[in-house]
């Protein structure tokens, strides 16, 4: 899949999807199931078009019951029967795990290539919106069981991007695991490797509010709320509320028996 080079500091650097579809070798065909069914047998190449093309575009009822019988035959690991919408599209769902009681809506990418790491995990009772794409070059992605990810997110990686568990991550939301090296100043940013900071941390229970984006290597403690907009540039403790771009920590958030945290964010601030 994706070439990794030698680790410089704490960031790994790795080959894009364009440069392996453009400068790697081999035919179309080849560089078509090394980039989207993700082996090179030809029996995984036949079984993944015949599922996904009979199978992918059906409407209705009958379509998300064939997709529940059919589609566990692809992922490596898939421990109930999901409800997988139409236009899903799949790369190497061999590196793909989910648990039970998965809903993945329409037009959702789930894009685990690589050769390192455990690729995309998926734990029971999650939900993904529609258009959502999970997408990486190499390593792993977690979604802790029964986290809500929206409508049009993206989470990448290129090294360990963990979403913890009962996570709340409302439409828009942007959640890096990697970026661009831009040291060099005689080749275009675009030759140059992408690189990571080891992946982005969002810890159980935490709230995303609308377009937050979270960058590679940041980490967002446990039970804490993003508000709508806002860029996660540095840590963020848990059970904090932080605002802005760059976010900042307004207050915590405290315990109040029998009703909200004293300062909740409202609906216009961090909403699904």
């Amino acid at each position: 899949m994706m070439k990794t080079s030698d680790t410089q500091g704490s960031e790994l650097k790795t080959e894009g999807t364009q440069a392996a579809l453009t400068r790697g070798r081999g035919s179309a065909l080849d560089k078509y199931r090394r980039i989207v069914v993700g082996r090179k047998e030809w029996q995984a190449l036949l079984k993944y078009e015949l599922i996904t093309g009979l199978f992918g575009d059906w409407p209705g009822a009958l379509g998300l019951w064939l997709r529940r019988c059919f589609y566990p035959r692809l992922f490596r690991r898939c421990a109930g029967k999901p409800i997988i919408g139409r236009h899903v599209v799949l790369r190497s769902p061999w590196r793909i795990s989910l648990g039970r009681n998965v809903v993945i809506s329409d037009g959702c990418t789930l894009d685990a290539k690589g050769e390192n790491g455990e690729g995309i995990i998926i734990g029971d009772n999650v939900f993904i919106g529609q258009s959502t794409i999970i997408t990486m070059a190499d390593g792993t992605i977690e979604i802790g069981e029964g986290t809500n990810i929206s409508s049009f997110c993206r989470i990448g990686t290129l090294g360990h991007t963990r979403i913890g568990q009962k996570v709340l991550i409302a439409a828009y939301c942007y959640v890096l695991g990697g970026g661009h090296d831009s040291r060099r100043t005689d080749i275009p940013i675009i030759d140059q490797p992408n690189v990571t900071r080891g992946g982005a941390q969002i810890g159980d229970g935490a709230w995303l509010g609308a377009r937050v984006t979270v960058m590679d290597g940041v980490k967002v403690g446990a039970h804490s709320i993003i508000g709508a907009h806002a860029v996660v540039t540095h840590d963020v403790p848990e059970y904090s509320i932080a605002v802005g771009i760059p976010a900042r920590v307004i207050r915590k958030r405290t315990e109040t028996p029998g009703g909200a945290p004293p300062g909740a964010v409202s609906a216009s601030d961090a909403t699904t």
